[in-house]
């Protein structure tokens, strides 16, 4: 299965990596920074609690779940085109129907540059026109995630209200956006949505979460505070290429740390 979200810093090409952690003797899968959720999909959508402070992306997510027939309805009837991609950008998400939001969030999304998700100081989205060559948008992708959907629990929330809620037999995937005070990088996808303030908090929630007996996997980039943070647990350093920058030709590969607390 594929996520019906393009997005940045998405783990698509870790998937091999990260899909051999999850089996079949965990209770729930669960993801307090869901984003694009490629690796739930991966897995063919097994019981989750999905989470992010992302609202319109947990909301589409519910729509999705919700009435998918009627989400596609109104994506039909959005027009396609630059100047048709701005003048939805520039409507107010909070005057249109709930379905008509996800719709919105769907185009946007599969429009925009690099599928990155970002917003201004109001909180209006604010990424120029940029679609894939891949095409618009496909419908099966949409139909199939939906179906995934029907056996997640969906929260908008921060990471800690998420990890509170964890069982000992669950699994925890951990993705955070990269901070670090080393290098530039993207991770600001919206005011507030993570910083190097929140460090202390998510070190002190992997802790809560292993002592419980819960068992997690981070994905981090390889930074200083990174290998502070996740030292007393088991690590990889694993190569992959980076889907942030503007032009493919000027992309390139960075090591990424995989950290677990799942015995060897």
């Amino acid at each position: 299965m594929k996520s019906p979200i393009r997005w940045a810093g998405s783990k698509r090409l870790l998937l091999p990596e990260l899909s051999r952690y999850w089996n079949d003797t965990f209770a729930r899968y669960v993801e307090p920074f869901c984003g694009s959720a490629c690796l739930f999909f991966s897995l063919d959508g097994p019981p989750a609690l999905l989470s992010d402070l992302n609202r319109e992306l947990i909301d589409t997510f519910r729509w999705l779940k919700r009435d998918v027939d009627l989400v596609l309805e109104c994506i039909r009837r959005l027009p396609v085109g630059k100047s048709a991609y701005y003048r939805i950008r520039a409507e107010n998400p909070e005057r249109m129907s709930e379905p008509a939001r996800a719709a919105r969030f769907l185009y946007l999304n599969r429009y925009c540059f690099n599928g990155i998700f970002r917003t201004n100081k109001a909180g209006s989205f604010n990424v120029p026109y940029g679609p894939p060559k891949s095409g618009g948008v496909d419908e099966n992708v949409i139909r199939n995630a939906a179906e995934c959907l029907r056996s997640a629990k969906l929260i908008a929330c921060d990471f800690e209200t998420v990890i509170d809620q964890v069982e000992p037999n669950d699994f925890v995937y951990l993705d955070p956006p990269y901070v670090t005070t080393q290098e530039r990088v993207f991770s600001e996808y919206m005011p507030g949505s993570f910083s190097l303030n929140d460090l202390r908090r998510f070190e002190l929630a992997l802790h809560r979460l292993d002592r419980k007996g819960t068992r997690f996997v981070v994905s981090y980039g390889d930074f200083p505070e990174a290998r502070e943070i996740l030292r007393r647990w088991n690590i990889r350093r694993v190569w992959v290429r980076r889907h942030i920058a503007g032009f493919a030709g000027a992309r390139r590969g960075a090591n990424e740390l995989l950290a677990t607390n799942i015995p060897d």
